[in-house]
């Protein structure tokens, strides 16, 4: 089967119906002339049928070996999660969140993936986008896409991946009754890491990685490596984000989030336990020296730049895309679209609908120490 862009792609089908293997998203780069077929067999039919058909560009997306002789065959390589995916998400969210990986279909994908396990880590990082770890070289990190559903706000995100009921209530019933969680937060207000804690009895506070690391090495050591589920909130970039004159160094904070991951990956190894450890994030961030802002409204200066409730759209020139999730209404932005102009210490934002910001990672590592 031959490799082709999606420019040549698009060019072939100018001549001739096209077989393709492609990613779904990437569909949505394509022309709007273009007709996509999901089985040869039907489009043959209608081909063969004696009404006559008006000539148009066809995609044909499923394979069937009995066709092959009639429709040229092609693999399309093409990455749809990079910033060009910017140019469709807003108009093809509903789509797009529909064809791939979402953060409500992170708790089905870690409960099909445990039978076996001993151990399951859940790392929750507050604030980190895709493009931030694409370049990690492990062999053994598996990382994808996953697409924020809604508003890129800690409280929805965050919610939106540990899920109702809790993945450790589910888990429990999988058989995994010891709970454990570590958070990094201190805040006024720590409502959300109650809702998100809510049915984990041992929640510690910590400041430090080393000490989660002691404190896991204490709790299998006592319970004989009982299985056990383990919630890790940390922060990530979303604190340099707000607040901060400077952009940060985003490389540095990104190489120690992987290092405490393969940390974890060591300790278990060390232990011998099978394990499954996941990272994934409530949202990215969207950085003020990589877009040109269309500033639309004049909010106040300490309300978000991105999204607001109902009874801020007042403030602004167009509503942008609702959602109403975890009992909250929310409008939310297409980029590169501003509520407000960024103050100076706005390094970067979220809130609205981008790659930058909506596209977060899932990353799998897997310690079988008996492999």
């Amino acid at each position: 089967m031959s490799q082709v862009t999606l420019d040549e792609l698009v060019q072939l089908l100018d001549r001739t119906i096209v077989i393709s293997s492609i990613h779904p998203i990437s569909l949505c780069f394509l022309p709007t002339d273009v007709v996509v077929h999901d089985s040869p067999a039907q489009l043959a039919w209608m081909l063969d049928a004696p009404e006559p058909t008006l000539p148009e560009r066809i995609l044909v997306t499923a394979s069937d070996a009995q066709y092959f002789h009639r429709f040229p065959m092609v693999r399309c390589e093409h990455d749809p999660f990079t910033p060009a995916l910017n140019s469709v998400l807003y108009d093809r969210y509903e789509y797009i969140e529909s064809h791939m990986l979402t953060q409500r279909d992170i708790g089905r994908r870690i409960l099909a993936d445990v039978d076996d396990a001993q151990v399951v880590v859940l790392m929750l990082i507050d604030g980190l986008s895709y493009r931030d770890v694409t370049g990690w070289q492990e062999e053994r990190v598996k990382i994808e896409p996953c697409l924020v559903n809604g508003p890129t706000v800690t409280r929805i995100g965050f919610r939106n991946l540990v899920g109702d009921p809790p993945l450790a209530v589910c888990l429990f019933d999988y058989g995994f009754p010891y709970r454990l969680g570590f958070t990094y937060w201190h805040r006024e207000d720590n409502a959300l890491t109650d809702a998100l804690f809510r049915t984990i009895g041992r929640v510690e506070r910590t400041g430090h990685f080393a000490g989660i690391l002691e404190r896991l090495q204490a709790h299998f050591g006592q319970n004989g490596g009982g299985k056990t589920y383990v919630q890790i909130l940390l922060t990530g970039l979303d604190g340099y984000a707000h607040g901060q004159k400077r952009k940060p160094p985003i490389g540095a904070i990104v190489g120690e989030i992987r290092d405490e991951l393969l940390s974890l990956e060591r300790l278990f190894t060390k232990l011998g336990l099978r394990t499954r450890i996941y990272l994934t994030a409530d949202h990215g961030i969207l950085w003020r020296d990589e877009f040109e802002p269309q500033v639309i409204g004049n909010a106040p200066g300490k309300s978000s730049p991105r999204c607001c409730g109902w009874n801020e759209l007042y403030h602004q020139s167009e509503p942008g895309k609702r959602f109403n999730l975890h009992g909250e209404e929310l409008f939310c932005l297409n980029y590169p679209k501003l509520r407000r102009e960024l103050r100076i210490d706005d390094q970067g934002v979220h809130g609205g609908i981008s790659f930058q910001e909506s596209i977060v990672p899932f990353i799998t590592v897997e310690v079988n120490p008996d492999a």
